[in-house]
């Protein structure tokens, strides 16, 4: 696990380092428009940000705004450049749920991606001054066809913060709107982990800062407050949880669950493949069957004895009581399945 305490531009130097040992290849192209628009928004909602990557330019020694662009700017030339590359790979596939149920929050995940990352992604511990403490989860930039120890970089994909707040994406299909400036994915959960205790304070969040490409991200925390934001870039829909015997809860894969989405949402049109539906189905059926009196142990049996929510794309797999709070990671190993329990 890596772990770090300290500011911001020290961070910048942590990262630098392990960029600098991973032959890190940085994108030295940069587009002034798209930089200039996005360090507007960073510096109206996160200058910390810029200072930490002004302090990995120090330590890699290439210009600042080659970094800066790297880091908060050439994600949305890539989306607009490769739009479809990037919305119909077959491997996007993560089934994602939570529950409120007697007092306690559970939350299960499974990452699924491009088998070659499960020798890159790493755990990461983070405590910045002034922040939330949290755990992240970070796949390290693994993209098919395109891996390894020039693209390894932090990109965090799930964080669970000290407060007991959990928030996590999947990948979308959404064309309408499927680009626009703002903070990516990535540093949207991080930045909500580091400064939010709440998903009301989360979802505010997503009312002042814009998102830049479609995802699902699914926000729980200690109290039972669930919701996940089915966000198409230039705006978002809040989807809440169904109530069944006296619990509620939520699931969600890689289709929308919004009506408005839904007409827009080419899911099997670019994909006839897409298991997104079965993995719904299941998870959903899974989770319902063992209701009323959900246990803990309830969220392995969706997690790694699914047929369809467990599958061969699967890097990591996350159970989590946020209201106790018992927190538990799983991977897969030549030797089989791997536990590891965490908390701060």
């Amino acid at each position: 696990m890596n772990t770090f305490t300290g500011s911001y531009s020290e961070f910048g130097t942590y990262l630098a380092q392990k960029l600098i040992e991973r032959n890190h290849s940085f994108n030295t192209h940069v587009n002034r428009r798209t930089l200039n628009k996005q360090l507007k928004i960073y510096q109206k909602f996160w200058p910390e940000l810029i200072e930490e990557s002004k302090a990995v330019a120090k330590i890699v020694n290439l210009p600042e705004d080659e970094i800066l662009y790297d880091e908060i700017a050439g994600t949305i030339d890539n989306q607009r450049r490769h739009v479809v590359a990037a919305h119909d790979a077959v491997s996007e596939a993560c089934t994602i749920f939570a529950i409120h149920e007697n007092g306690k929050t559970f939350v299960g995940r499974n990452y699924d991606w491009d088998s070659s990352a499960r020798d890159y992604f790493q755990v990461y511990q983070i405590n910045l001054i002034g922040k939330n403490r949290y755990f992240a989860f970070s796949d390290e930039g693994t993209y098919p066809r395109h891996h390894g120890r020039r693209t390894w970089k932090l990109y965090m994909e799930d964080a669970i913060n000290e407060q007991g707040l959990y928030i996590g994406l999947t990948a979308s299909k959404l064309r309408d709107k499927y680009w626009g400036y703002g903070f990516s994915s990535y540093h949207i959960i991080r930045y909500i982990a580091e400064t939010c205790k709440t998903t009301k304070e989360a979802l505010g969040v997503f009312r002042k800062i814009p998102v830049a490409v479609p995802k699902n991200f699914l926000i729980a925390d200690r109290t039972g407050d669930i919701a996940v934001v089915e966000h198409a870039a230039k705006d978002y829909k809040v989807i809440r949880p169904k109530s069944i015997l006296g619990a509620d809860y939520l699931v969600h894969t890689n289709h929308c669950l919004d009506q408005g989405y839904t007409k827009v949402d080419p899911v099997l049109r670019t994909n006839p493949s897409a298991n997104t539906f079965l993995r719904y189905a299941e998870a959903d059926w899974m989770v319902r069957k063992e209701l009323p009196n959900y246990q803990f142990t309830d969220l392995w049996r969706v997690l790694r004895s699914s047929y369809y929510v467990y599958n061969e794309n699967t890097i990591w797999s996350l159970a989590l009581e946020l209201s106790e709070p018992r927190y538990n990671f799983y991977r897969d190993t030549a030797q089989g399945q791997k536990q590891i329990k965490f908390n701060f």
